[in-house]
């Protein structure tokens, strides 16, 4: 079995950490998967630190720099094959993720985006003009991850959906599948 890697920010996660490390304990009590959780801060909350040791996550230090680049820190600190980034919204099913890692090391698929259910038109305007992209889950090889340069470092809330149009750009194969 396949290494993966989760990767959270502390910023990004706000409040909702707690909550999001909680939420992440079944899939790491399971025998069946090797998982290694990474928190990207860089807020230097020392609260984090006593979290992260309740919760046996690594805590990588960044600098005050967009999502992208934050997330590109964590990931050069991560030992996965594959890279998990989890959305604040759905639990993430072990099941899902046993079937997902399967296909991503027999190479049957290079990355699945795990979507949530998507808005009507009113709530999609409501979320552009907020400025929130719609949260997906998104599992990839690191070697596609790698091949295409990570996450735009230069972008913040729209580094995730970036990395998944890109990995469209460059025919990966990606598979949607609804939360």
């Amino acid at each position: 079995m396949i290494v993966c890697s989760i990767l959270l920010d502390a910023r990004a996660s706000g409040a909702g950490l707690p909550r999001r490390l909680a939420a992440l304990r079944p899939l790491r009590q399971r025998r069946d998967l090797r998982l290694e959780l990474l928190l990207a801060d860089d807020t230097g909350d020392q609260r984090l630190m006593r979290m992260a040791s309740r919760h046996e996550v690594r805590l990588v230090t960044t600098e005050g720099t967009p999502l992208g680049d934050r997330l590109n820190t964590a990931v050069a600190h991560s030992q996965g094959q594959v890279l998990l980034f989890p959305a604040p919204g759905p639990l993430i099913s072990p099941g899902w993720l046993v079937d997902t890692l399967a296909d991503i090391e027999r190479h049957a698929q290079d990355a699945v985006v795990l979507t949530a259910l998507r808005p009507n038109r009113l709530m999609l305007l409501w979320q552009r003009l907020r400025h929130q992209p719609l949260a997906d889950t998104l599992c990839v090889s690191r070697a596609w991850f790698e091949r295409i340069g990570g996450c735009d470092p230069s972008l913040d809330t729209e580094a995730l959906p970036d990395l998944i149009a890109r990995l469209h750009a460059c025919q990966a194969r990606v598979t949607a599948v609804e939360a």
